[in-house]
Parts: C-alpha cells; sequence; structure tokens
C-alpha cells in the first residue's frame, strides 16, 4: 500500500515539471562579435519578459502563442515564432538608429532623441573587420561631415589625412581637427596608432554647440574615440586572428626598351639631334635576342612583388563584478612591404618596408565605495617601421635620368651587379642597392597612464557628482641605421665576353651603424569637473562645470629650452529638455593657450543650440502614427584655434644664429646674429562663427532615418602674413589676424533596416558636401581681375588654360610664350586672357579644383540570415583635382608610359592626347614650367572600400568551452573606377607632386573569430 502512495505521489510530482518543461525555450542571443548579455526576451504581446546572462544564454517559459521578441540597445530587434522544448540561436544586427542610443560628446554622453547638436557617430564592432592599420581608414565612407584623403600605402605610414567638414583655415595645421580619446588628447600620429579592437565608440562633433567645450582648440571639428570597459559577469575571452593579401590598387606599367627606343629617337629628331638608337639596336631590343647588350628590364616588376602578406591577432578579456570590472586587451600587427627579397647569401639585414606593431590596454575600474569609482586606464603600443636605404623605391623606378628600362640587366652572367651605364649617376642598378645598402629602423614607444575617479554627491543634492583625473601621455622614438657604400658592379660587353668595373671599389664594405633620437614629447593633463543631471517629472536637467590644464613638450622645444606648451581653462555647460519634446543646451568656456602673449591669452566662447521634436506632440502623433522622431535643431557658437604658422611665440620678437664672420688678419671668425621675422604683440586666435540647422527623422518604428544638415561658417582673425608689403622693407615679417574665410555645406545621412523572416537587412548612405570661399587675405590689386586669388577656394590652383594645340595653320596667329625656343606645331596652346599676344603670367586664372574632395559619399548595404552576414561599402569623393609633374608624367624625367605613346605628330594630329615629344624640360609643354588645365585631372572615384562576409559557427559545431565562433572575409580597396586615363597613380595621389609616392594597398582578408 505504501508503495502504490509513492508512486503515485512520484507521478503527481513529475506531471507539473514535464508539462513546464514542454513550455519552456532556451537559446542564446548573439551578434557579429560573439554572446549580446543583457538583451530582453519578450513573449510577444504577453507581459513575459527574460534577459540574458553574461554569456548571452536564456530560458523562458511560454504562457501565448510562441512568438519571441528579442532586443537590444542598439540593435534591430527580432521576432522568432517558436514552441516548448526548442533551443534556439538568435542573431542581432547593430544598428545605429536606436533613438536611446548613447552617443559620446566632449566630456560625456547625450541620447539621440535628445541631442541638438551636430554628431555622428559610428561603434566600434561596424570597423573592427576592416583590414587596415589605421582607425582613419576604417571611418572613410561611414559618417557624415568626415572628409578623407590616403596619401599612400607604405606600411606604417598609410593613415589618412582627414577634416571635419572640409577646410576653412588658410593655415594647413589649423584644419586638422581635435582627436580626443578618453577626454584626452591625441596626436596624429597616436590615432593611427590605436588598436581598433579596443574601440567602444567612435563620434565626429561639428559645430560650435559640440565643440565649444573645447573652446580655443573646437574650430576644426573634434574626434571623440571612447575605448572598451569591463562588464559585470563572468570572465569573457576573445581572441581574432587574421591574415591578408596585399597588392598595390593600381600597378603601374612603363614601357618596354624597344617602345622607349623609339620615342626617344623621336623627340631627338623633334629637337633636330640626331638619334640615339640605329636600327640595329632597335632591333636587337625588338627581338630581345642580346639580354647584356641591348637589355629589356621592367624595373617596376623586377623590384616589386606582385603581393605581399599581412598579419592582426587580438586577445582581450572582460569581466568582473560588482567589486571590480576590467578589460583587457592585447594584438600584434604585421604588414610586409612589397619589395621582393634581394638579400645575398648570408646577408641579414632585411631591406624591405614593414610594420610591427604591438598593443596592450588595460581599463580597470573600482567600486571603492558605494559613491565613489575609481578609474585605472594603461595603454602601450610598440612600433617598428622599416625602410630600404636605397632611398624613395617607387620614385627611383619613376626617374628617367636614374636608370632606363635599357640601362643594364638585372644581374651580369656571372651573378655580379651592374650599373645604369648611360646615366650621369653611374649608379648601381636598384636590385643592387637594395640588396647591400643597409635600412633605416624607426621604432616608436608610445605610453598613456590614466587616474581618476568620480564622487557620488548625492547628500549635497541627487543627481551630483564630481570627478577628477590625471593623464600622462609620451612618445618616444629612435632611428636606427646600416648603411654602407654602394657594391662593386661592371659593366658586361658580350661581344668581348669582358667586364668592366665601376668606380674603384672591388670588394662590398662592412656596414656603419648610425643612431639618433626621433620624437620625444610628453603630454600631461589634468581635469575636475562637477557634473548634475537629474529630472522633475517631465523635466530634465543636467550641467556640467569643468577645469581643464595640459601642458605638453615635444623634441622640437628644446630649441626654447624644453619650454612647454599650456593650455588651460574653465567650461560651463547645461542642458534642458521637456518631455524629450523642447531641448535646449548651451555652453560657454573660457579658456586660453600660452601661444600669445598674456594679455590675448584668454577668451571667450560661447554657444547655444535648441530642439524640437514635433512626434512628442499630440497633435503631430494622432495624425502621423508612423513618425517615431520629427526634430528639428540648430546650433550657433564661436570657437577658436590656437593652431599658429611660423615661430611658436609670434609676439616675440626672433633672432636667428647667421654665418660667421672674418675679422683682423688672423682670419679669427666670430658667430652672427641677424634678426628674424618681427613679433606681432597683437597676436590672437583664428576664431570661427557656426550657424547650422538640422533635421533627424525616424519613421516606421525607427526602420527609416534621415539625418540632414545645412552648416555655414565664418572663420575670421585668421593668422596670415600679408602679401601687400613692399619687398623693400627689407625684413619678415609675422602672420596677422587679417584672413577671413566662409565654409559651407551640407550633410545627409539616410538609413533603413527591416527583416524578413529571419533575414536582417540595412542600408545606409553618407554625402558631405562643403564649399569655401576665401573673402579675404590682404592680396596686393593684380593687373586682371582673373588673377584674384581671393573669392576663391582654398588652395586653389591657377595656371592656363588649354587651347588645343599648335598647328601648321594657328601657329602664325596665335599668341605665343617668350621662353627662347621655338614653338613649333605639337607644343600645348593656351589662351590669350588679355589678348596683348603674348603668353606670361598675366594669363593665369583659376583652373581645376583644389586637391581635397569637396563632395564626399558613401553606400553601406549589410544584412544577415541566422548564422551568414555580409556588408559591402561604395565610397567616392568628387569635385577635386589633382596634378603632377617632373617624374610622374614628364618625358625624359618620368619613365616613358603608356600616355606618351598617345603624343602629338603630324599623322596623330586630330587624335593626339599628349604633346610632341623633347628632350628639353623647360619647353610651353611641362607643367613644372607651365601649369594648366591640361595637366589637371577631375580626381572623382568611386571605390568597393569594403566588403565582409562572415559565418556565426552554431553552439552545436564548438568544441571544449568555446561559447562563440566565427569566420570571415573581407576586402578594402578592392576596386577603384575613375574617369581619367592620362595618370597611373591612385585618386588620392597629392597634387604638384611626381605622384611616386608608395601605392595604396588592396587588402583581401581572412580571419577567425573566437570565444570562451
Amino acid at each position: 500500500m505504501k508503495k502504490g502512495l509513492y508512486i503515485i505521489l512520484l507521478i503527481f510530482s513529475i506531471i507539473p515539471a514535464i508539462a513546464v518543461a514542454q513550455t519552456v525555450v532556451t537559446g542564446i542571443v548573439k551578434d557579429a562579435g560573439g554572446p549580446v548579455p543583457m538583451a530582453t526576451v519578450t513573449e510577444k504581446g504577453l507581459k513575459n519578459v527574460t534577459m540574458t546572462n553574461s554569456s548571452g544564454k536564456f530560458s523562458i517559459a511560454l504562457k501565448g502563442k510562441g512568438v519571441l521578441v528579442f532586443s537590444s540597445l542598439g540593435y534591430i530587434s527580432q521576432e522568432k515564432q517558436t514552441k516548448g522544448g526548442d533551443n534556439i540561436e538568435i542573431f542581432l544586427q547593430s544598428s545605429s538608429q536606436d533613438l536611446n542610443e548613447v552617443m559620446v560628446v566632449g566630456f560625456g554622453t547625450t541620447k539621440r532623441i535628445t541631442n541638438t547638436g551636430a554628431i555622428s557617430s559610428i561603434k566600434g564592432s561596424e570597423i573592427r573587420n576592416i583590414p587596415t592599420s589605421s582607425v582613419q581608414n576604417a571611418l572613410t565612407g561611414r559618417l557624415p561631415g568626415f572628409v578623407s584623403v590616403q596619401r599612400s600605402g607604405q606600411p606604417g605610414r598609410d593613415a589618412s589625412d582627414f577634416f571635419i567638414r572640409g577646410v576653412s583655415s588658410l593655415n594647413p595645421e589649423g584644419n586638422q581637427p581635435l582627436i580626443i580619446v578618453d577626454d584626452i588628447e591625441y596626436t596624429y600620429g597616436q590615432l593611427s596608432q590605436i588598436n581598433v579592437n579596443e574601440i567602444e565608440s567612435i563620434s565626429i562633433l561639428k559645430d560650435a554647440s559640440t565643440t565649444a567645450v573645447y573652446g580655443i582648440k573646437g574650430a576644426n571639428g573634434v574626434l571623440v574615440v571612447k575605448t572598451r570597459r569591463g562588464t559585470s559577469g563572468a570572465p569573457k575571452v576573445n581572441a581574432r586572428f587574421e591574415s591578408g593579401m596585399q597588392s598595390p590598387v593600381t600597378r603601374l606599367k612603363f614601357l618596354d626598351s624597344y617602345q622607349t627606343a623609339l620615342l626617344v629617337n623621336e623627340a631627338l629628331a623633334n629637337d633636330g639631334l640626331s638619334p640615339e638608337f640605329n636600327p640595329d639596336a632597335l632591333a636587337h631590343f625588338k627581338s630581345g635576342d642580346d639580354p647584356y647588350g641591348h637589355p629589356n628590364i621592367n624595373w617596376y616588376d623586377e623590384i616589386f612583388a606582385k603581393s605581399s602578406l599581412q598579419y592582426n591577432s587580438n586577445v582581450d578579456i572582460s569581466g568582473g563584478g560588482e567589486a571590480i570590472k576590467y578589460f583587457i586587451s592585447g594584438g600584434a600587427l604585421t604588414q610586409d612591404g612589397n619589395l621582393n627579397n634581394f638579400e645575398n647569401e648570408g646577408n641579414q639585414v632585411d631591406n624591405n618596408y614593414y610594420y610591427r606593431r604591438f598593443n596592450l590596454r588595460s581599463n580597470l575600474d573600482v567600486q571603492a565605495t558605494k559613491s565613489l569609482k575609481l578609474r585605472l586606464d594603461l595603454r602601450a603600443n610598440f612600433s617598428k617601421i622599416n625602410t630600404p636605404r636605397a632611398g624613395n623605391i617607387v620614385g627611383e623606378i619613376f626617374s628617367f635620368s636614374r636608370i632606363h628600362p635599357y640601362s643594364a640587366p638585372f644581374l651580369n652572367p656571372n651573378g655580379s651587379y651592374a650599373y645604369a651605364s648611360d646615366t650621369k649617376d653611374l649608379q648601381p642598378t636598384l636590385n643592387a642597392r637594395l640588396a647591400t645598402a643597409g635600412y633605416r629602423l624607426e621604432r616608436r614607444n608610445d605610453l598613456n597612464i590614466l587616474f581618476g575617479g568620480t564622487q557620488e554627491l548625492n547628500g549635497i543634492t541627487k543627481g551630483l557628482s564630481f570627478s577628477g583625473r590625471v593623464a600622462y601621455a609620451s612618445i618616444e622614438s629612435s632611428v636606427r641605421e646600416q648603411a654602407r657604400g654602394n657594391p662593386p658592379s661592371y659593366r658586361y660587353y658580350p661581344d668581348t665576353d669582358t667586364y668592366v668595373l665601376n668606380g674603384p671599389t672591388y670588394v662590398l664594405g662592412n656596414y656603419t651603424l648610425f643612431a639618433n633620437q626621433g620624437l620625444y614629447d610628453d603630454r600631461v593633463n589634468a581635469q575636475a569637473n562637477f557634473n548634475y543631471t537629474r529630472s522633475f517629472g517631465d523635466h530634465s536637467v543636467n550641467a556640467l562645470f569643468l577645469y581643464n590644464r595640459e601642458s605638453y613638450k615635444t623634441r622640437g622645444d628644446k630649441k626654447i629650452n624644453w619650454i612647454p606648451q599650456n593650455f588651460e581653462g574653465f567650461t560651463l555647460r547645461t542642458g534642458y529638455d521637456y518631455k524629450e519634446k523642447f531641448l535646449l543646451d548651451a555652453t560657454v568656456a573660457y579658456n586660453g593657450s600660452d601661444r600669445f602673449q598674456a594679455d590675448e591669452r584668454y577668451g571667450i566662447f560661447p554657444a547655444v543650440s535648441v530642439g524640437y521634436n514635433l512626434a512628442k506632440e499630440t497633435f503631430f502623433k494622432e495624425r502621423l502614427q508612423f513618425v517615431d522622431l520629427f526634430k528639428l535643431r540648430g546650433s550657433y557658437g564661436i570657437v577658436g584655434s590656437d593652431k599658429v604658422t611660423g615661430d611658436r611665440y609670434l609676439y616675440q620678437q626672433v633672432y636667428n644664429v647667421g654665418s660667421n664672420y672674418s675679422f683682423g688678419e688672423v682670419n679669427k671668425e666670430v658667430g652672427s646674429i641677424y634678426e628674424g621675422n618681427l613679433g606681432n604683440s597683437n597676436v590672437t586666435w583664428e576664431k570661427s562663427k557656426t550657424f547650422d540647422v538640422g533635421l533627424d527623422i525616424a519613421l516606421f518604428k525607427n526602420k527609416l532615418s534621415v539625418v540632414a544638415d545645412y552648416f555655414n561658417t565664418i572663420r575670421y582673425d585668421q593668422l596670415y602674413t600679408s602679401q601687400s608689403l613692399p619687398f623693400n622693407l627689407g625684413i619678415g615679417t609675422s602672420p596677422t589676424n587679417i584672413a577671413r574665410v566662409r565654409n559651407q555645406g551640407v550633410e545627409l545621412e539616410l538609413g533603413y533596416n527591416n527583416s524578413i523572416g529571419a533575414f536582417n537587412y540595412n542600408i545606409k548612405g553618407v554625402l558631405t558636401y562643403f564649399k569655401n570661399k576665401v573673402l579675404y587675405k590682404n592680396e596686393p590689386s593684380p593687373a586682371y581681375p582673373w588673377l584674384t586669388e581671393t573669392g576663391h577656394q582654398i588652395d586653389q590652383p591657377f595656371g592656363y588654360l588649354f587651347d588645343g594645340f599648335y598647328t601648321a595653320e594657328n601657329i602664325e596667329t596665335s599668341a605665343k610664350p617668350i621662353t627662347g625656343l621655338d614653338i613649333v606645331p605639337g607644343d600645348l596652346r593656351y589662351k590669350d586672357l588679355n589678348s596683348d599676344g603674348v603668353i606670361d603670367q598675366y594669363d593665369k586664372t583659376a583652373i581645376g579644383k583644389p586637391n581635397v574632395p569637396n563632395t564626399s559619399f558613401g553606400l553601406t548595404l549589410g544584412g544577415s540570415f541566422k548564422g551568414l552576414s555580409f556588408s559591402v561599402l561604395f565610397q567616392g569623393t568628387t569635385g577635386y583635382s589633382f596634378s603632377l609633374k617632373g617624374n610622374g608624367i614628364e618625358p625624359f624625367q618620368s619613365q616613358f608610359q603608356p600616355v606618351h605613346q598617345l603624343r602629338w605628330t603630324p599623322e596623330t594630329a586630330a587624335t593626339a592626347k599628349f604633346p610632341r615629344l623633347s628632350t628639353n624640360a623647360t619647353t610651353v609643354n611641362s607643367p613644372l614650367a607651365y601649369m594648366s588645365d591640361f595637366w589637371l585631372i577631375d580626381a572623382t572615384y568611386l571605390r568597393l572600400k569594403t566588403v565582409e562576409m562572415g559565418y556565426q559557427l552554431p553552439d552545436r559545431w564548438l568544441p571544449f568551452k568555446v561559447n562563440n565562433a566565427r569566420v570571415y572575409m573581407s576586402g578594402y580597396n578592392l576596386f577603384t573606377w575613375t574617369n581619367y586615363s592620362m595618370y597611373q597613380q591612385d585618386p588620392e595621389v597629392s597634387s604638384n607632386t611626381a605622384g611616386d609616392t608608395y601605392q595604396n594597398q588592396r587588402v583581401v582578408n581572412l580571419g577567425l573569430q573566437i570565444g570562451f
């Protein structure tokens, strides 16, 4: 009887457990980076809610039809039909359009819904897998207002120049944005050294209301980086391993020996000179039957490999409890150069380009008491940049004066080195010098330490707190060079099978070691602030009162006995919103810089911004229920820039050390001092008045978003050296606050995200357009109005207007330059603007556009389906030009290129794309002597900038304690479309140069990410 009773009781106790088990759904929520903790899991239509734990896992007992909604701040919500007993994996896609998204601003944060300033932001997770070493490269095409140009692809020196809302200062350094990482100022070099894996988010602050907190440093916009920090929970370890293949975006093409020799003979004939190559030599070049007597070497292909490797690895661990939270990250990056290996046997010197970087970061948060939080951040970077001592390798390959395709064989028959016997310098071939000349190795160490704390002062009033911090940053680098003279080289004569030595050196010399100090900078920053944030029913207020002081020393300061550069200031910022409908923010900064004398050192920088969210109005919501946000905002304020040109203290008179003079009969030398530029006792900072009006829209449950801005900035009191002072003044003058520039433009960001079943997709487009205009810069009145630079854009190119080629029919009636050289058919002809019959400096006018694009755009397409995800970015620019000169394009300075085959001849006069060939570098056809719009190219381009495809492996595939694994493939600079054919260079090349920098790189990358 008892046994039967026990069985009955056991059955009745198991049945409820089985019933509950049949309604329970378990699973894990992930994103592209792994598990998502604290995600909300809700049964649709019911008050049945749970949250994921620190490992992203959840369990929920169903009470209805089993439709679960998964959501988390910053992610696109997702629905899934489930049934009891299911164990599921959910993949959330990141969304930058959440109304409650928190964006980082100067010394604080703001919500998208209540923000009144012009801010764009991006999460670190969105750029973490882009295979580039520099943070700024990863931002290209992703944020409105961010304008960048990548001038070089050299390992370790490939970081883009970037601007916020373009350029508005005549002082080049005056256009560089302020860079803030965790509220501490960084240099451009320090930013490029940051490991992207360490970054939580990046914001760019663009209008006066957001940059006024930085006062005298805010005129150029601010880029704000927030690094990752630990969260409560069990330790989470994430590891990332990547390997990539690099290759030049454009592979250079040069003509071979036969084609080059034909054009050389043609140019000599055009100049009335005898040909250099007879028919027999041309025949040998064409057939290639005499590789040592008549070489045909493509030096670009011989020196540069088709590809090189790149490696990147990161490991981070985060977690903690209520008392201590931590985030620790370490990474290593290797970028190899594209040179072939020319090492001799037993020669251990690495002569290739390469970049090695090692990163370490530790962010520690300690809850010391219930009301006191402490933080200790440590960052250390160690890097090495290696370059060959043989010089600018790309530049030398471009240079026709250094070597020709027929100058020498790659190696002589006996394996000895050859030399360019038909050139003036008689240098050993480039491969010989790369193999033996040595290297230049720059080592750099970056160290940052920050200690701070926040004390809640709720005992005084709720919402009040005090924060203080001290930070130290240093940069130190050294240069080591292993160098030796040229190796023995020989000219081989195949007819006699003999070798003739070049110079007296028969043996390879020993290396000589050189070492010197490079950078030596340190920065100390101290901050103290009171913060107040509180809500009173429908009213919310916030306030910040900040004291900020910084002292910065750099190696260049040794000239003035290491006197530090000092900055100090106070800032008050207040904000108010009523029901997230009426919004008001006001900032006033009082700060200064020691670059100016005492009574001109400090200034007041006020700004105000307002917002009105119509979507919170009842009449608006009732009629347009699909509108989640419709916010009008505007701002106005004054900010400054303490960037100066010339001497650091322009208000001081400068005296320079001159050459020695001899006195007396014994020829005694005595040093001299001479007066430098006159000091300017009234010098002060540049100022910027900025007006911004914007519109933020979110529709259809935040699926569609629009952010639009119009800005108008007047940059005045700009430091500029007067051009109207007479030369017979006899002394230089310092820049004065006289110039004035207007910069205005528009920005647009469109985003759409949605899902079709388990397929999530998003589209995001950004556009930035700006145009500046020089209003005044004190230039003397020119002879003709078209010579005036005022009224044009900053760095507007000036030159001649191409008007076709001179021909036998028009040469007598056309205006000509007075050069001392005959003008003949096939030369470039220019417009005679003043109709005086002579082409001279009075016929120059504005041509083309500056070398910074005034229009930038990007289109991102992304999606995910279960564990699969993809992202594609098309990026481009327009509204700018570039030109090349010298080695980049001019015959007999540059190697002959395919475009030179399109030169003018009597037979090709109707279709010619290039002027007649000449050996003279000073003719009217030279861009160095006669820059014109013939040489100035519209540099518009479109790139397939980045592509990423990834797959999140299911949990059931994962061994041991791995709870997250993802494989992915990514690409960078994959394809480029341009509208020009004259130049081979990348469209981002620096204008008015030889265009011979290390080429930008295309990268195809394979990666694995695992988490524990």
